[in-house]
């Protein structure tokens, strides 16, 4: 049986994580002019990166939050394509998990098949 309050505390920890990794980023912005770098183009692909690490975290933050919530609401566990239950192993590496295994594999396949273009080859 699934351990919810294992699961909540190492989501409230992830939680925790993201919020300082998204404040240590923004508390950031700017410094790279003190830093030395002069030239446009590495003020941009510093702040280009940056970006990109606040937009990962932002989101990883959001599924947090929304399994959190679904725990709260007593519906944490079950996919949200097929109604059956995401495995324990599954949750316990990825715990804000929405599809079961075998959901997440036919959305990397239709992902995959939508991506596909037949005209560049």
């Amino acid at each position: 049986m699934m351990d919810y309050s294992a699961i909540k505390a190492k989501l409230l920890d992830k939680q925790q994580e993201l919020a300082n990794r998204i404040k240590a980023t923004q508390a950031t912005e700017g410094h790279e002019v003190k830093e030395g770098l002069d030239s446009n183009a590495q003020l941009w692909e510093v702040s280009e990166v940056r970006d990109g690490l606040d937009d990962e975290a932002a989101g990883e933050l959001n599924q947090v939050n929304e399994a959190l919530a679904r725990l709260d609401a007593g519906e944490y566990g079950s996919c949200k394509s097929c109604g059956n239950s995401i495995g324990e192993v599954r949750l316990e590496a990825l715990p804000y998990a929405t599809l079961c295994i075998d959901c997440a594999e036919e959305s990397e396949d239709d992902a995959d098949l939508e991506a596909f273009d037949p005209n560049e080859y």
